[in-house]
Formats: C-alpha cells, sequence, structure tokens
C-alpha cells in the first residue's frame, strides 16, 4: 500500500507542478509581455509604414532654403523684366501692339489702386479698340504674348460698323507698376 500512497502524493505533487506551470502560461499570455511577442512584428510593420509616410510627406520641405532663395531670385527677375516702372513705358507698349496688329485705340482710360504687396500699383486700363475682326484677334493675342505683364479682365463688343465690316471693342485690362524704389533682386 505504501507504493500507492507514495504514487499518489507523486503523483498530486507532479499535478500541482503542472498546475501551476499552466496557470502561470496563461497568466503570461494574458499579460503585455505575453502579447508584446505576438503583436511585435506587426507592430514594427506598421511603425515602419507611418515612417515611410512622414519621410514621404516631408520630401518638399527637403533643401527648402535654397528654394526660397530661387523663388526670390525669380520674383526679381519678373519684376525688373515683365513689369513697367513707368505709366509711359505703358502707353508705348500699348501703342506698339495696336501699330502691330493694325487696329486703331482713339481712347483709353488709366487708373491706379494700392496693392498689398509693397512697392506695386495695379494700374487699371480701359481701352477702345477699332479694326477688322482679324485685327482685334491679332491685338488680343498679341496683349495674351506680350512680355510686359498685362491681365485682360473683360472684352465685350462695341458699336459695329456695318460697311467696312470694322469692330470696335471695349476692353479692360491690367497691369502692375514698380515703383522705382522697388529692388529686383531677392531681399
Amino acid at each position: 500500500m505504501r507504493t500507492v500512497r507514495e504514487a499518489r502524493r507523486r503523483f498530486l505533487w507532479l499535478f500541482g507542478v503542472l498546475l501551476a506551470v499552466s496557470v502561470a502560461a496563461v497568466g503570461v499570455l494574458l499579460s503585455p509581455v505575453g502579447q508584446a511577442s505576438t503583436t511585435g512584428p506587426q507592430r514594427l510593420a506598421q511603425e515602419l509604414m507611418e515612417l515611410r509616410v512622414k519621410a514621404h510627406e516631408n520630401e518638399p520641405l527637403q533643401g527648402i532654403d535654397e528654394k526660397v532663395v530661387t523663388a526670390k531670385e525669380q520674383v526679381g527677375s519678373f519684376y525688373q523684366e515683365r513689369l513697367p516702372a513707368s505709366w509711359a513705358a505703358i502707353s508705348e507698349e500699348l501703342g506698339k501692339v495696336a501699330g502691330e496688329s493694325g487696329v486703331q485705340m482713339p481712347a483709353g482710360h488709366y487708373s491706379a489702386e494700392a496693392t498689398d504687396v509693397p512697392g506695386l500699383q495695379r494700374i487699371l486700363l480701359e481701352v477702345n479698340i477699332g479694326g477688322n475682326y482679324l485685327q482685334a484677334v491679332k491685338f488680343i493675342n498679341a496683349m495674351e504674348r506680350e512680355k510686359m505683364f498685362f491681365l485682360i479682365d473683360s472684352v465685350t463688343l462695341g458699336q459695329q460698323q456695318q460697311a467696312a465690316g470694322n469692330v470696335q471693342l471695349n476692353m479692360r485690362l491690367e497691369t502692375y507698376l514698380r515703383s522705382a524704389a522697388r529692388k529686383p533682386t531677392a531681399e
């Protein structure tokens, strides 16, 4: 009988040890330590994906200081080459384009407005041109392609002379006048 009791005692002792190991294993699996081992690769993959997204979002910001310097130089060049410095330059350019396209420009009205940009004045022009349809189209195309910066705001058809086939157009244009004090280089 002694062997049966001894075997039973050993069996209960072994059962207790196995039960303790099982409880400890369940505790580890339910704890954050046990979950970290199963979610670790997933979390690492997620973090790497977020890192790639952030790196892609920041690509335009790389070299921003050089881009700012280049943009300032381009703005200065635009001001110097495309914006007139005097009222006479505007009138001269309009007269040149009108002469080259063959239209007549009997009347015009100019007005100036202040802008939020220091050293710039917005110039509004209202001009009437007359000529045949082809000449009017050439004038509009030439104004759009002109090196001096002009914006065509509106074109309306004026009186039409039936006999000669001429048209009269009322045009609203705008440009910007840079002040002489404005420096064309980057500030």
